[in-house]
Protein backbone atom coordinates (compact mmCIF):
# COMPACT_ATOMS: atom_id res chain seq x y z
CA UNK A 1 0.00 0.00 0.00
CA UNK A 2 2.09 3.05 -1.32
CA UNK A 3 0.03 5.63 0.44
CA UNK A 4 -1.50 5.95 3.94
CA UNK A 5 -1.02 8.41 6.58
CA UNK A 6 2.26 7.67 7.51
CA UNK A 7 2.68 10.82 4.70
CA UNK A 8 1.61 13.29 6.92
CA UNK A 9 4.26 15.52 6.88
CA UNK A 10 6.24 14.53 3.95
CA UNK A 11 7.79 17.66 2.14
CA UNK A 12 9.71 18.50 -0.74
CA UNK A 13 13.13 20.89 -1.02
CA UNK A 14 12.34 23.88 -1.27
CA UNK A 15 12.60 25.26 -4.75
CA UNK A 16 13.48 28.82 -6.08
CA UNK A 17 10.85 29.75 -8.64
CA UNK A 18 11.40 32.45 -11.19
CA UNK A 19 7.75 34.46 -12.09
CA UNK A 20 8.32 36.02 -15.56
CA UNK A 21 6.50 38.03 -17.84
CA UNK A 22 6.24 35.59 -20.64
CA UNK A 23 4.86 32.97 -18.06
CA UNK A 24 2.35 35.00 -17.35
CA UNK A 25 1.38 36.07 -20.83
CA UNK A 26 0.78 32.63 -22.21
CA UNK A 27 -1.04 31.14 -19.22
CA UNK A 28 -3.59 34.26 -19.37
CA UNK A 29 -3.79 32.89 -23.27
CA UNK A 30 -4.08 29.49 -22.33
CA UNK A 31 -6.88 30.04 -19.90
CA UNK A 32 -8.44 32.37 -22.32
CA UNK A 33 -8.17 35.03 -19.64
CA UNK A 34 -8.22 38.39 -21.75
CA UNK A 35 -7.67 40.73 -18.53
CA UNK A 36 -4.81 43.86 -19.34
CA UNK A 37 -4.01 43.20 -15.55
CA UNK A 38 -2.03 40.23 -17.36
CA UNK A 39 -0.70 41.53 -20.21
CA UNK A 40 -1.02 45.54 -20.84
CA UNK A 41 1.71 47.32 -18.73
CA UNK A 42 0.46 50.96 -19.00
CA UNK A 43 -2.72 50.02 -18.14
CA UNK A 44 -1.55 48.05 -15.27
CA UNK A 45 -0.01 50.70 -14.05
CA UNK A 46 -2.86 53.00 -14.12
CA UNK A 47 -4.65 50.29 -11.58
CA UNK A 48 -4.37 49.79 -7.66
CA UNK A 49 -1.85 47.02 -8.56
CA UNK A 50 0.10 49.67 -9.84
CA UNK A 51 1.71 47.01 -12.23
CA UNK A 52 1.28 43.90 -14.23
CA UNK A 53 0.13 40.60 -11.68
CA UNK A 54 -0.16 36.89 -12.76
CA UNK A 55 -3.92 35.54 -13.04
CA UNK A 56 -5.56 33.65 -9.42
CA UNK A 57 -4.75 30.46 -11.17
CA UNK A 58 -1.17 31.15 -12.54
CA UNK A 59 -0.73 29.67 -8.74
CA UNK A 60 -1.00 26.15 -9.85
CA UNK A 61 2.08 26.92 -12.13
CA UNK A 62 4.05 27.05 -9.38
CA UNK A 63 3.64 23.71 -8.15
CA UNK A 64 3.93 21.71 -11.22
CA UNK A 65 7.35 22.96 -11.93
CA UNK A 66 8.75 21.08 -8.56
CA UNK A 67 8.67 17.71 -8.09
CA UNK A 68 5.91 16.96 -5.79
CA UNK A 69 5.92 15.26 -2.35
CA UNK A 70 4.65 11.94 -3.97
CA UNK A 71 7.41 11.92 -6.57
CA UNK A 72 9.62 9.41 -4.72
CA UNK A 73 6.81 7.24 -2.91
CA UNK A 74 7.49 3.44 -4.31
CA UNK A 75 4.33 2.06 -5.82
CA UNK A 76 2.58 5.70 -6.22
CA UNK A 77 0.98 5.21 -9.48
CA UNK A 78 -0.11 8.47 -11.47
CA UNK A 79 -2.49 6.73 -13.29
CA UNK A 80 -4.06 6.39 -10.08
CA UNK A 81 -4.63 9.95 -9.36
CA UNK A 82 -7.60 12.32 -10.03
CA UNK A 83 -8.08 15.76 -8.98
CA UNK A 84 -10.42 16.17 -6.32
CA UNK A 85 -10.41 20.38 -4.98
CA UNK A 86 -8.25 23.04 -5.51
CA UNK A 87 -7.93 26.21 -3.10
CA UNK A 88 -5.87 29.38 -2.76
CA UNK A 89 -5.07 31.76 -0.24
CA UNK A 90 -3.78 35.29 -1.67
CA UNK A 91 -0.96 37.20 0.94
CA UNK A 92 -0.19 39.55 -2.12
CA UNK A 93 -0.89 39.34 -5.39
CA UNK A 94 2.05 37.60 -7.79
CA UNK A 95 3.71 39.55 -10.30
CA UNK A 96 6.91 39.16 -12.86
CA UNK A 97 9.98 39.59 -12.13
CA UNK A 98 9.36 38.00 -8.49
CA UNK A 99 11.22 34.99 -6.87
CA UNK A 100 9.54 32.70 -4.74
CA UNK A 101 10.35 29.62 -2.53
CA UNK A 102 8.20 27.03 -2.84
CA UNK A 103 7.37 23.98 -0.85
CA UNK A 104 4.67 21.33 -0.60
CA UNK A 105 3.76 19.46 2.17
CA UNK A 106 1.22 17.04 2.51
CA UNK A 107 -0.85 17.90 5.38
CA UNK A 108 -3.24 14.99 5.39
CA UNK A 109 -4.48 11.34 4.10
CA UNK A 110 -7.53 10.13 4.83
CA UNK A 111 -9.88 7.09 3.19
CA UNK A 112 -13.40 6.87 1.93
CA UNK A 113 -15.03 3.96 0.45
CA UNK A 114 -16.49 4.91 -3.06
CA UNK A 115 -18.88 2.77 -5.90
CA UNK A 116 -15.61 1.39 -7.43
CA UNK A 117 -13.60 0.63 -4.47
CA UNK A 118 -11.50 2.30 -1.48
CA UNK A 119 -10.18 5.84 -2.06
CA UNK A 120 -7.47 8.07 -0.28
CA UNK A 121 -7.65 11.43 -0.24
CA UNK A 122 -4.51 13.65 -0.57
CA UNK A 123 -4.24 17.19 0.74
CA UNK A 124 -1.15 18.95 -0.27
CA UNK A 125 -0.25 22.52 0.74
CA UNK A 126 2.00 24.45 -1.46
CA UNK A 127 3.82 27.44 0.59
CA UNK A 128 5.08 30.59 -1.95
CA UNK A 129 7.61 32.97 -0.27
CA UNK A 130 8.96 35.89 -1.22
CA UNK A 131 13.07 36.53 -0.61
CA UNK A 132 12.09 37.95 2.76
CA UNK A 133 10.23 34.96 4.04
CA UNK A 134 7.11 36.87 3.65
CA UNK A 135 4.20 34.32 2.41
CA UNK A 136 2.73 35.34 -1.27
CA UNK A 137 0.39 32.31 -1.81
CA UNK A 138 -1.00 29.22 -0.24
CA UNK A 139 -2.74 26.45 -2.20
CA UNK A 140 -3.80 23.73 -1.26
CA UNK A 141 -4.84 20.97 -3.48
CA UNK A 142 -6.89 17.39 -2.50
CA UNK A 143 -5.84 14.57 -4.79
CA UNK A 144 -8.02 11.08 -4.83
CA UNK A 145 -5.88 8.21 -5.37
CA UNK A 146 -7.85 5.17 -6.60
CA UNK A 147 -6.31 2.31 -4.11
CA UNK A 148 -8.48 -0.41 -5.26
Amino acid sequence: MPVDRSLIGKKTNVHIVDVEKGHIRRFAEAVGDPSPLYVDEAFAESTPFRGLIAPPTFATTLARVIPGPLADVPGFDLHRVLHGEQEYVFHRPMRPGDRYWVQQEVIDVYDRAGRSGRMTFIVIETRAKDINDLPVVTGRETIIYRQD
